[in-house]
């Protein structure tokens, strides 16, 4: 079953006409304009050397097809690194998933649902819908396959560091160490190494270490190499552990007014007026733990 039929029958969730047309502007049309001009290329190529038409006939099948697939593999990547950008730099999961749910859609030669399902149960992710992604990548959990079981744990262990469930990522963490290597994709250890680390920073929260905590949150969120989507979420981990209401504040107003669609934005906006609430009421502000 496709990846998109999939999502529609466990999450009924379907495209959009506003997303159809943008799947056909900068896929379907560009992949047959590509082919078009690949096939016109050739053509030239060929009347150039002197080659009889029919033996061009002959000729033209197989090196049409070799270009066909070569632009739709590259335009299908293309597309791709657009949708991932969504999230990273525009902080805008919820056009992400949209986008592409459509482009799952209109790509009917997608021949492997797995990337399909966890592309689209990562822009839900990042829009706070963890128990909708969860469902989405289930089955790929018993796949015999290790990259599935990998995607599955993958996302699972990104889920429970958003909800601060220390004993979830604990538990996700050491199913993805007990994957066999091969198999598996080649930046799969990073992403393992990745949890391992997260994982770390959330018991010192958990564990009574806030300000350790809180320190190795601000630096990622600090960092030069962090993309935007990543300065907005390690911004509000950080605001978990802040003791002081300045900084504190100053984070969470951070990672309102720069989270875009991301359920980062929506917490920190519920955060910051349950302060104002208070200070209006003349009570002092008190840390609000993250709803899951």
């Amino acid at each position: 079953m496709r990846a998109y039929e999939r999502i529609g029958e466990i999450l009924g969730d379907r495209a959009d006409e506003e997303s159809r047309a943008w799947a056909r502007r900068n896929y379907t049309i560009r992949v047959r304009v590509a082919g078009v001009a690949a096939f016109a290329f050739f053509m030239m190529i060929m009347g150039m050397s002197g080659t009889p038409w029919f033996v061009v006939s002959t000729l033209v099948l197989l090196p049409l097809t070799i270009v066909a697939v070569f632009f739709g593999v590259f335009m299908r990547g293309s597309v791709n690194k657009g949708l991932t950008r969504l999230i990273d730099r525009d902080c805008d999961p919820l056009l992400c998933g949209r986008r592409t749910l459509a482009l799952l859609e209109k790509d009917k030669k997608n021949a492997d649902p797995r990337n399909g399902l966890f592309s689209y149960a990562y822009a839900l992710r990042w829009q706070g819908k963890w128990n909708e992604a969860a469902k989405l990548v289930r089955d790929l959990e018993d796949d015999p396959d290790p990259q599935s079981a990998f995607l599955y744990h993958n996302l699972m262990a990104y889920c429970a560091w958003d909800k601060r469930d220390l004993k979830g990522l604990t538990a996700e963490v050491k199913a993805l160490k007990e994957l066999s290597c091969e198999g598996l994709s080649k930046d799969a250890s990073a992403h393992i190494a990745e949890h391992v680390a997260l994982r770390e920073m959330l018991a010192k929260e958990i564990n009574g270490k806030a300000s350790k905590a809180a320190a190795e949150y601000s630096g990622v969120a600090d960092g030069p190499q962090a993309l935007p989507a990543h300065r907005v979420l390690f911004s509000l981990k950080a605001a978990d552990c802040l003791a002081d209401p300045a900084e504190r504040h100053a984070r969470l107003a951070y990672a309102a007014e720069n989270g875009g669609t991301t359920w980062c934005a929506a917490e920190a906006k519920k955060r910051l007026e349950k302060e104002s609430r208070k200070k209006l009421a003349g009570a002092p502000a008190e840390e609000a733990p993250l709803s899951s």
